[in-house]
């Protein structure tokens, strides 16, 4: 059985001596689990090792409660498990645990292109336009920082459920989002977008889609997002050099390529 590990101060956390003031509005089992998420992803925390609720409550200095809210959404996350009469155990994280969250996140934002295609309004196309061009700005500022570049290309992401008009696939998306802790893989490791060049690649084919949504081509609005996801993907396969090598059935990429 495995055994517990002692917990210890991440050396990504802030400076603060608290873990979790960092996490801003964000409650409090969704700033435990964010945490957690992020040192597996660190590799401080590998596959088998117990989380035991008492010790991650002493550790956070909260109660049990919070702690065991925490480790059911690690778990929805799929980097836990939880089992009956000996609690949670992270579970596995590597480039195949990686690719495949990342793959149906393509596939997500790509039903949600094809939806904007077909169903888009002229305020909400206006303000995904509007977006986009923020981005190619962006993308002409040879020392944008990555984070910032990230965040402007997620708002399109946002913009482009919004002419989808489809709450079900916007609650979806963004529940996935959390999920496969694409916010942390972004924010905490920044993880893509570190180049001009790959900057003006990601703003280039947003351009794409637009066209296409602008169009109602639904087909190559879907497969163009897709492809943006899957550039996305293997970038972070890349800089997060996790253990083993991805399963090249996994690495998908749009029909036109």
């Amino acid at each position: 059985m495995p055994s517990a590990v002692p917990f210890r101060r991440s050396a990504m956390s802030e400076s603060s001596d608290d873990p979790l003031t960092w996490r801003g509005h964000r409650d409090l089992p969704e700033r435990i689990s964010d945490d957690l998420t992020r040192r597996i992803m660190a590799g401080e925390l590998s596959e088998g090792d117990r989380l035991v609720e008492t010790d991650l409550a002493a550790y956070y200095q909260v109660s049990r409660g919070p702690v065991r809210d925490a480790l059911r959404i690690l778990t929805n996350r799929g980097l836990a498990d939880l089992f009956p009469r000996r609690g949670a155990v992270v579970g596995r994280f590597d480039r195949d645990t990686l690719a495949d969250a990342m793959n149906v996140y393509a596939s997500l934002l790509g039903l949600s292109a094809r939806y904007a295609a077909l169903m888009w309004t002229g305020p909400d196309l206006a303000e995904m336009r509007r977006r986009v061009e923020a981005l190619e700005a962006l993308a002409r500022e040879e020392t944008c920082k990555p984070m910032r570049f990230a965040l402007s290309s997620g708002r399109i992401g946002t913009a482009l459920a919004l002419c989808a008009d489809s709450p079900m696939l916007l609650r979806t998306i963004r529940s996935n989002a959390n999920d496969i802790v694409w916010a942390l893989l972004w924010r905490e490791f920044h993880v893509d977008f570190r180049t001009p060049e790959r900057r003006q690649e990601n703003a280039a084919i947003w351009r794409q889609v637009l066209t296409h949504v602008e169009a109602r081509a639904d087909l190559a609005a879907e497969t163009a997002t897709r492809e943006l996801i899957f550039q996305c993907r293997d970038e972070a396969l890349t800089v997060m050099g996790l253990a083993g090598d991805t399963d090249p059935r996994r690495q998908l990429r749009s029909p036109s390529t």
